[in-house]
């Protein structure tokens, strides 16, 4: 028996060996994509604003002490009776409300006291200014400064702010900073661009920066 064993194992088939499954890696679960996080509006309604400086350029050390009051003054005439009162009572051709502009009265004064710059990621309830001065070339001789849509800085012309008061200086900067809360005015010197919220108001901070005010309550 066993002789007959070993003369059958002499034609036998060999056996292949099993063909090896490639080990295939467990699956991996993409991390989940993060949600954008909405920045969160801080300002309180009934607390004073704040008017802060960020980037100042061109400004000599004697310039930076006018442009220092200049703020200073901006945020006193913000905080006043004398400036809501005449923001809330504000009206144009017979009706409440500015010129090129549909929020009444009401939403406006809300929009300066929220503070939310086209620059900024949220209403703050703080006038954050980035300022320019510079020698404009005689083409702008007329410019008192300007700001852009795209632009985060209030660029004024050094020629006018040499003779400004520090009254004056926070007029202008009212008028441009209100520009980058998306009020705007005629291009042209139209008959009623001098009732647009830049201009209008832009003239009433620097009226109240004169004389004494009243805080808000």
């Amino acid at each position: 028996m066993r002789i007959g064993r070993w003369i059958s194992s002499l034609f036998r088939r060999p056996v292949p060996p099993a063909p090896r499954t490639p080990s295939t890696p467990a699956p991996t679960t993409p991390a989940p994509t993060p949600t954008p996080t909405r920045p969160v509006d801080t300002f309180e309604p009934g607390a004073p604003m704040r008017v802060s400086l960020g980037k100042v350029t061109g400004y000599s050390a004697a310039e930076r002490q006018k442009l220092d009051k200049a703020t200073q003054l901006m945020g006193n005439v913000l905080n006043s009776q004398e400036f809501r009162d005449a923001v809330l009572s504000a009206d144009f051709a017979g009706k409440p409300g500015f010129a090129s502009e549909t929020r009444s009265p009401q939403d406006v004064y809300a929009a300066i006291r929220a503070a939310k710059e086209n620059y900024t990621d949220a209403a703050d309830g703080e006038v954050d200014l980035n300022v320019k001065l510079e020698n404009m070339s005689w083409f702008q001789r007329n410019v008192v400064g300007y700001t852009t849509e795209s632009s985060d800085t209030l660029t004024t012309n050094r020629r006018f702010f040499s003779g400004f008061e520090p009254s004056e200086m926070a007029g202008h900067l009212a008028h441009e900073w209100l520009h980058k809360l998306g009020f705007e005015h005629d291009f042209k010197a139209t008959a009623r661009r001098p009732d647009s919220v830049p201009y209008e108001l832009g003239d009433l901070v620097e009226r109240l920066a004169r004389g004494p005010l009243t805080p808000l309550a």
